[in-house]
């Protein structure tokens, strides 16, 4: 069975009119979600109305949950019994200690990695990278968003330190929404994919010291982006 998403004359930003199988609505839905909130439209502590949504795309509320699930796995929608499902919503001073937080374990994670990297190991970092690059020519920017969060987590997995890897795993979920608010800071998707080939370049070197710097360089000119249009609070 075949569902139709339409344009709302009140909507102007909704998906284009497109027929799909009802196996793929999710995945749409959530997708319109996710650029809804990459695009400010969807703000920090905003609920998700799911019966509005379902009027909205003209399709049955199903589809809505199983979106809305998809996001607060990826940890950029949290829900609140018998309130509802919002937006994950960070203060400035969160969003700091997030990237602070990532500085000192991602850059512990590339001291202990590099030493045990193999050629194949590199050669999977830059394929993570090459997927970010394909998905920012495509317009793909959830797809950009989960490349870009797996290249940082198999740092930390490569570093065969598990409790590393706990800590990232930890924070996961902010690292997730921090990677889709910085996303959109930059001039085009195809820049924030390319900013990560400095580190790649650097861990070829074998040069813990380059290795290092050129992640932490990464992570702190993510926080730079994000700082600068961030509300103090």
């Amino acid at each position: 069975m075949n569902a139709t998403f339409t344009k709302s004359t009140d909507e102007p930003h909704l998906l284009d009119d497109v027929v799909i199988d009802n196996r793929m609505l999710s995945e749409q839905v959530a997708t319109h979600l996710f650029r809804q909130l990459v695009n400010g439209r969807l703000r920090g502590g905003q609920r998700i109305n799911e019966a509005e949504l379902a009027r909205t795309l003209g399709i049955s509320r199903n589809p809505i949950r199983e979106a809305i699930r998809k996001l607060e796995e990826r940890g950029l929608l949290v829900s609140s019994p018998r309130r509802g499902t919002f937006v994950r919503s960070f203060t400035k001073r969160d969003m700091a200690d997030i990237f602070s937080f990532r500085t000192v374990v991602e850059g512990f994670a590339i001291r202990q990695a590099l030493p045990r990297m193999t050629d194949d190991d590199h050669a999977g970092l830059k394929e993570i990278v090459q997927r970010m690059a394909d998905a920012a020519n495509a317009g793909h920017e959830m797809e950009l968003v989960e490349a870009d969060i797996a290249f940082h987590q198999r740092v930390c997995e490569l570093s065969g330190n598990s409790q590393t890897l706990r800590a990232f795993m930890n924070i996961r979920a902010e690292v997730q929404m921090s990677i889709t608010l910085v996303e959109h800071r930059f001039e085009s998707l195809e820049a924030a994919a390319v900013d990560h080939w400095p580190i790649v370049e650097a861990i070829a070197t074998r040069d813990v010291k380059k290795a290092v710097k050129a992640l932490e360089e990464h992570i702190q000119d993510s926080w730079q982006r994000i700082s600068a249009a961030y509300p103090d609070n």
